[in-house]
């Protein structure tokens, strides 16, 4: 092992009588490390993206939801929530209430589902993607997502007469009810983007607005928002609150709020790799190159060397040993500028996405070094031991 080991070295550091092969085995390994410093750049680059639409796409959302299973609406006075509020995990509560409504802005209507919230929803959720104010406990305002805006005209933000909320009333019109609707005018604060599903169809306002439109008590929510401690575990403080909550209740994650955005990243994830896999591996066709190129060189050597004694499955190793040797010295240099690169982008923002001026995000992960790792370490291995067994055919000839 310490003859195929030291030849090999040999092999990969020493001059060769041909230059032209030291040329090639030097080429494959600065092709394999810029291959892998792509790689993980690449990855690297994929992650910040993905934390940065995550931002948006859980701009309002809490770490975990809590709703009937049953009921739309249920009491937040029971002790069982009192309990949930209690946990040790659990920081921040905050109750919502939601409905369907039509808004109407002069000859514009628009369908929406309000939600109203109480004084904490801000603290409990990021929401720090909007443009104006947010609603206030008390006040009729309202915050709308940029499709609804749209639907309504531009020029309802923070109009004086505001817009006009309309619900059917619970008992419909009739002969001593001649009201179909209850309406309520709310001035628009501010104005939100998240996506086009939530953007086309939701709107906040205060919650107390929203009860007192459907004549519910103060104590009704149709959801309860909860903010966990940084280093709480979402599934592990999940599961105890249902213990808590009991069957009844449907209580969901932040992925689980988005479960489509979940999948879609991550079958992106997989594709990404996949195609800088193909890219590694047709790095790696160089070192096969070198690998063979090195094997004619030395052809008569290693024939000197088998009548000497040494077997036909340690010249293969010497060989093996080489492409390691190869692959593995651009891999870690290429890894190690990648890491470089992406801590100084991190820490510095060289580059800004085109027309925004925003630092181009990217993000170090120990996912994607491992991955890098891995793929780069596996297609290494299987290729210089395919491309060392031609030393078979050298020994017979």
């Amino acid at each position: 092992m310490r003859f195929t080991n030291l030849l090999a070295l040999r092999y990969t550091f020493g001059l060769r009588k041909k230059i032209a092969v030291t040329l090639i085995s030097r080429f494959a390994a600065f092709v394999v490390g810029v291959a892998v410093f792509a790689f993980f750049v690449v990855l690297s680059a994929f992650g910040g993206l993905r934390e940065f639409g995550l931002q948006f796409a859980h701009a309002f959302d809490p770490d975990i939801r809590i709703t009937s299973a049953i009921n739309g609406q249920f009491n937040i006075e029971q002790g069982v929530f009192v309990a949930v509020q209690n946990h040790p995990e659990v920081v921040l509560t905050s109750a919502t209430l939601s409905q369907e409504m039509v808004l109407r802005f002069e000859d514009r209507t628009a369908f929406a589902n309000i939600i109203g919230v109480d004084s904490l929803f801000y603290d409990v959720v990021a929401g720090e993607i909007m443009v104006g104010d947010w609603v206030q406990p008390g006040a009729y305002e309202l915050v709308l997502g940029i499709g609804v805006m749209s639907q309504l005209d531009g020029a309802a933000f923070d109009r004086p007469e505001g817009i006009t909320l309309l619900v059917p009333n619970k008992r419909g019109a009739g002969v001593l009810n001649q009201q179909a609707f209850s309406a309520q005018s709310a001035i628009v604060r501010g104005v939100f983007q998240i996506g086009a599903s939530i953007d086309d169809n939701t709107a906040y306002a205060p919650i107390d607005m929203v009860q007192q439109i459907l004549r519910t008590p103060e104590n009704q929510a149709s959801a309860l928002y909860i903010k966990l401690t940084d280093a709480a575990d979402e599934i592990a403080v999940q599961q105890d609150l249902q213990k808590i909550v009991g069957s009844d209740y449907s209580i969901k994650t932040q992925t689980e709020l988005n479960p489509a955005i979940y999948k879609m990243l991550k079958t992106e994830r997989v594709a990404v790799i996949a195609i800088l896999t193909l890219v590694v591996l047709i790095a790696l066709f160089n070192v096969v190159g070198a690998i063979i190129m090195t094997l004619l060189e030395k052809k008569g050597n290693i024939k000197t060397l088998h009548q000497l004694g040494a077997t036909a499955p340690s010249l293969r190793r010497v060989f093996f040993t080489l492409g390691l040797l190869l692959s593995g010295l651009g891999s870690v240099v290429g890894l190690l500028l990648a890491i470089l690169v992406v801590w100084l982008q991190k820490s510095f923002a060289f580059f800004s996405i085109p027309g925004s001026g925003l630092p181009y995000p990217v993000a170090l992960e120990w996912s994607s070094f491992w991955t890098v790792i891995l793929v780069v370490s596996g297609l290494t291995t299987l290729v210089s031991w395919l491309a060392s067994a031609v030393v078979k055919g050298v020994i017979e000839q």
